[in-house]
């Protein structure tokens, strides 16, 4: 059994123009243990997904299930318990933090809440969360504009595994860090994961990063799975033409680039296009594109893409139009 199960997950918005869409139809899993990657553009539904998980940002329609519960449409109160079991890490490191508070009073703060041990074993949790995350050992006592952006992306850290969950929700963790500190913060999670026994979902624009951190990918564009497959069998063979210009994007002057840089910006999700929704910005886009959206199909073991091309672009390995309108 999965440890988080996502089926046909929804969350629409209601605004003065219409229906905005931002999560329309997304299934995957999360297995015990594994770290999977969610990218895409910016503005594609990716932070949303990870919130509406977790219950904080509302579901329309489909299904969150962790360990086999659902938990989609609960009271606040009936997923406390969740909570405990599932964390998120934020991208902001200082804005996810309260400025007026000392980082061992937020670190004791949700162990409080779920009423986790006595004053005396709360301090003994957080005194080795400090540790756990590379922090100077008079942390506690300090505020959270004393430490660099990556000192607190580590109380971030602290924070969201202070409760010992099963489930971490990374929201874009080290993408306000510098290069540096960036692979300081994906190590030391790399070695978390081991030590407390993780899984995560980790949401990211950034493929190389993806790359290095994950196990499999999910790529998501204007509120959908358009591919996923384990990392680097997609990193080799990507199947969708929107995968392959991201990649593409990634510097790398060794690769030999085969598809010109994506035209166009990503359509609102209140305007989603007919038929494929990456049809108006796809050099492979033919009259069936326009008209038919593609439904995810495994085309090997593990790997499923929603492109109708997907063989042609597999054996044609360039962009260019498909030539045909079927």
């Amino acid at each position: 059994m999965s440890l988080l199960r996502v089926e046909d997950l929804h969350t629409h918005y209601r605004t003065a123009t219409g229906l905005l869409r931002a999560v329309d139809g997304v299934t995957f899993a999360v297995e015990k243990g594994e770290s999977v990657g969610l990218v895409g553009e910016s503005g594609c539904g990716k932070s949303t997904l990870g919130k509406a998980i977790l219950g904080l940002a509302p579901v329309t329609s489909g299904s969150v299930r962790f360990d086999g519960a659902e938990m989609a449409g609960l009271s606040e109160r009936a997923l406390a318990p969740f909570r405990r079991r599932m964390q998120m890490i934020f991208q902001d490191p200082f804005g996810s933090l309260n400025p007026r508070h000392q980082v061992g009073d937020i670190l004791a703060a949700p162990l409080t809440v779920h009423g986790v041990g006595d004053k005396a074993g709360r301090r003994a949790r957080v005194t080795r969360m400090i540790e756990a995350v590379g922090l100077p050992a008079d942390a506690a006592g300090r505020y959270p504009h004393e430490f660099s952006g990556g000192q607190r992306q580590r109380i971030g850290i602290a924070r969201a595994l202070i409760l010992q969950p099963e489930l971490v929700i990374c929201d874009e963790p080290v993408s306000a860090l510098d290069l540096s500190i960036q692979a300081q913060i994906l190590n030391l999670m790399v070695r978390l994961k081991g030590e407390f026994g993780l899984s995560y979902l980790f949401i990211s624009h950034d493929l190389s990063v993806v790359r290095f951190f994950a196990d499999r990918v999910l790529v998501m564009y204007l509120g959908r799975i358009v591919e996923s497959a384990p990392v680097e069998t997609l990193w080799r063979r990507p199947l969708h033409p929107y995968t392959r210009a991201l990649i593409e994007a990634v510097p790398d002057p060794a690769r030999r680039r085969h598809a010109a840089p994506l035209s166009g910006d990503l359509p609102s999700p209140q305007d989603v296009p007919a038929g494929c929704r990456f049809n108006p910005r796809c050099p492979f886009a033919t009259e069936r594109c326009r008209r038919e959206e593609p439904l995810p199909r495994m085309l090997a073991e593990g790997h499923a893409v929603a492109c109708h091309h997907a063989e042609e672009i597999a054996l044609t390995g360039a962009a260019g139009p498909a030539g045909s309108s079927s």
